[in-house]
């Protein structure tokens, strides 16, 4: 018998971890990073995590592996002699994850993407609050998206009669259609250093959890997950960048601060693509300004070692920035510092 693939819900529950629903797709707090936004997903249809905070992923044995201690062969053997568990399936039976498509078939699916939404008054007031002008609001392409199904359908339609939507984050093909897998909210586009949309954070409204999401298409049929990429906003051109949190919180900080450059990870742990990109700027040092938690938060702090030692093992210096603990995120202070 070759190696086999176990079920993730009920491999997350003998780990110890609370899973007390079912579904094609789970969101849960992760344990790896102690992230308490529930940004850890389980998807029954691959039977793999992903957690978009940290961005620590795998299949059930690595997910038991790495809760309980043990290596991977291992761990992979007491799952299989666990009659506990329900009977696991052939690996063969699950398609591998598939790899998002180029930059530049997904920069022009994005761009059409958001060339067909609207943004709401609603949400140009809230980035107008935030500090950004009417004039970056434009450049930034910002869009809101509705529910409903029927206007999904309908995008994805006009688009998949223009674009090739295979492996492009966000999209999957259902009953002879492709279609368009997303939260509503604001659309946040993230850029590579070149301007081009790597992907699309959502915003969402009324949720105290999960408040940005990836689009993302993972666990549908021929779909594909989100990667943590790494947006770039401000003066490419400048020998200094910053490195925040958010990509939204660095537009608005950029603005704010004279179109400094900033580096925006996903996540504070979020740093996989961070080393290519800095290495792709003309970059003399670098600047760490995640929110001021990381002068309490244990789970920040040693994402920030882990940040200053990616940032050293790239041959760049790196500064700590510390604000007045009033305001937590660089963007809050930088705001209130302009209308002082």
């Amino acid at each position: 018998m070759g190696f086999i693939t176990f079920p993730i819900l009920q491999t997350a529950r003998k780990s110890g971890l609370a899973v007390n629903d079912s579904g094609s797709q789970l969101h849960i707090n992760c344990p790896f990073c102690g992230d308490t936004k529930r940004r850890l997903y389980l998807y029954s249809n691959t039977e793999q995590y992903h957690c978009f905070h940290c961005g620590a992923h795998g299949n059930a044995v690595s997910l038991y592996a790495r809760r309980t201690g043990l290596s991977y062969a291992s761990a992979y053997h007491v799952l299989v002699a666990d009659e506990m568990l329900h009977f696991p399936l052939p690996a063969v039976q699950k398609p591998p994850e598939r790899e998002p498509a180029g930059i530049e078939q997904r920069d022009a699916v994005y761009r059409a993407l958001l060339d067909l939404l609207p943004l709401s008054a609603e949400h140009h007031q809230n980035l107008s609050g935030r500090g950004l002008s009417d004039q970056a609001i434009v450049a930034n392409s910002y869009r809101s998206l509705q529910d409903g199904k029927e206007l999904r359908d309908k995008i994805a339609a006009q688009l998949s009669s223009r674009y090739d939507l295979n492996g492009v984050p966000g999209f999957y093909f259902r009953d002879n259609a492709w279609r368009l897998c997303s939260y509503s909210g604001l659309l946040i586009p993230i850029r590579a250093m070149t301007g081009q949309i790597q992907g699309i954070q959502i915003r969402r409204e009324n949720t105290k959890r999960m408040k940005y999401v990836w689009l993302s298409s993972a666990g549908k049929p021929y779909g594909t997950a989100a990667r943590s990429w790494i947006h770039v906003t401000g003066n490419c051109a400048q020998n200094t960048a910053v490195i925040t949190e958010g990509p939204l919180k660095g537009d608005v900080a950029s603005a704010l601060s004279g179109n400094a450059l900033f580096i925006c990870v996903p996540g504070v742990a979020a740093i996989k693509y961070l080393p290519d990109t800095l290495k792709s700027l003309h970059l003399t040092s670098v600047q760490e300004a995640f929110d001021m938690d990381k002068l309490r938060n244990p789970q920040v702090v040693a994402a920030r070692k882990r940040l200053r030692q990616v940032v050293t093992d790239c041959g760049l210096p790196c500064k700590t920035l510390i604000w007045s603990e009033n305001y937590n995120g660089i963007d809050d202070y930088l705001a209130a510092k302009r209308i002082s």
